[in-house]
């Protein structure tokens, strides 16, 4: 496959999983966070609970209480809940006061929660998986008691003055209906998180096949103004090259004019009855042939420069067809066959520059068709346009010879310029028709020259 037509869809996929990759990274990195602050928020919530109750159980015994200590038994005599595991009471230097159950092993407060306490800061840990045979004695190291979640809050408590610590109280809580919540969350989360990426990469997936489209169109447009320009370049050099021809042409015309008139003279006045008679007929014919050629050349340049105009009929012009290629058929022996003709008439400009296009292709054909074969020449109307298609039965055009039909200097005959062909077809151009090959084989050929009715 051409890499100019498989690379763009690469490039296009290669382009959208990237994309996609960085949407994805993005939208986990967002959902990591979301699901943090959220879990944290939650696993908050219950030292934000718990923290003014405890201060107000130290409120109720103030009126009672006899030292700290006693303030801090009441937090720890209140905190008997269902689903509490265990609570230790710590001073404000953070040494064990009292703690419950008396199987409670490790009743102690670390460094660096002690510090952090002492900013009034309340720490709330979730532990899904919590070693209850570690930290409780007696408690028989099964399977399901080694994975308890359990929700280990540490709050500071202050006195009648809220900025003066008086201790800290630990909780140790069960916590299967946090663990469940959140698992819930995590599956709420989830969820979004794998719907948002499906639109996300399906609506990537639009955009950039809509923008590969897109370009594809305009690259499409771009190669086919580009093929554009290379073409009218082309024409405009043959143009430039056809005008100069042109030129020369008509200055040949000119000087040609008066020696084969004399030739000519000289040629039907010598003796019909020598031995080289029929060598001069051929002579006097193609000197008529040539004489009758720069003719109708000065006649058409002659109405182009004088802007004499008058009307030809599709019929006129098909009679002036058959006028001046019967002779050439005659002599090689092909039967020349000119029908048709459409109603409609044309300037005297652009009929005759079809004739000469027309004449042009009939010649061809004679050379290409050999002696009791014919020749078919038709005119026909069709609709907006006229069409004139000539026929031979000669051996076909090469196909090395086809795409460099209308080129100057490309022939197939032998002793050809290589000029008639791209000649007729800037002809075709100025009077606003078309010159086609239409079709080619070893039974023939045919030409298809096609006129719009209406002057260009």
């Amino acid at each position: 496959m051409n890499q100019r037509f498989w690379r763009p869809p690469i490039l296009a996929i290669l382009t959208g999983g990237l994309l996609v990759a960085i949407f994805a990274t993005m939208v986990v990195l967002f959902r990591s966070k979301l699901r943090g602050e959220i879990r944290q928020t939650i696993i908050n919530r219950d030292a934000t609970v718990l923290l003014p109750v405890a201060q107000r159980q130290l409120s109720q015994r103030y009126a009672a209480s006899t030292g700290p200590s006693d303030l801090l038994a009441a937090v720890l005599e209140s905190a008997q809940q269902e689903n509490m595991l265990g609570v230790a009471i710590f001073d404000e230097k953070g040494h064990t006061l009292r703690y419950a159950p008396d199987s409670l092993i490790f009743a102690e407060l670390p460094m660096d929660d002690y510090l952090r306490l002492l900013k009034f800061e309340p720490i709330s840990r979730f532990f899904p998986e919590f070693p209850l045979s570690r930290y409780f004695a007696g408690v028989a190291a099964t399977p399901s008691q080694q994975a308890t979640p359990v929700l280990e809050v540490l709050l500071p408590l202050h006195g009648r003055e809220p900025g003066k610590i008086v201790g800290f109280a630990q909780y140790y809580i069960y916590a299967r209906s946090l663990a469940d919540e959140l698992s819930l969350i995590d599956q709420r989360i989830n969820r979004q998180t794998a719907a948002t990426l499906g639109i996300g990469a399906a609506l990537i997936a639009v955009v950039v096949a809509a923008a590969y489209l897109g370009l594809r169109s305009a690259q499409g447009v771009i190669l086919e103004r580009n093929d554009r320009l290379v073409q009218m370049n082309f024409e405009l050099t043959l143009a430039a090259k056809a005008s100069a021809l042109g030129q020369i042409t008509s200055h040949l015309i000119h000087g040609l004019q008066g020696p084969v008139a004399s030739l000519r003279g000289v040629v039907a006045g010598r003796d019909s009855g020598c031995e080289a008679a029929s060598d001069w007929k051929t002579v006097a014919e193609y000197t008529d042939r040539m004489q009758a050629i720069i003719q109708h050349a000065v006649a058409l340049l002659g109405d182009s420069d004088t802007h004499t105009s008058f009307e030809l009929s599709g019929h006129e012009l098909a009679a002036i067809v058959r006028q001046r290629n019967e002779a050439a058929a005659v002599k090689k022996g092909v039967c020349l066959s000119v029908s048709g003709g459409f109603q409609h008439s044309l300037g005297s400009h652009r009929g005759g520059v079809l004739c000469l296009i027309t004449s042009n292709l009939v010649q061809n054909a004679i050379d290409a068709t050999s002696a009791g074969s014919g020749v078919a020449v038709a005119f026909r109307n069709g609709g907006e346009t006229a069409t004139v298609s000539v026929s031979d039965e000669g051996h076909g055009i090469s196909d090395e010879l086809r795409p460099h039909l209308f080129e100057p200097g490309r022939t197939g005959r032998p002793g050809g310029t290589g000029l008639g062909l791209a000649i007729s077809q800037l002809l075709a151009r100025q009077i606003g028709a078309t010159l086609l090959l239409e079709s080619t084989g070893p039974r023939g050929t045919t030409f298809l020259l096609t006129l719009p009715l209406a002057a260009g």
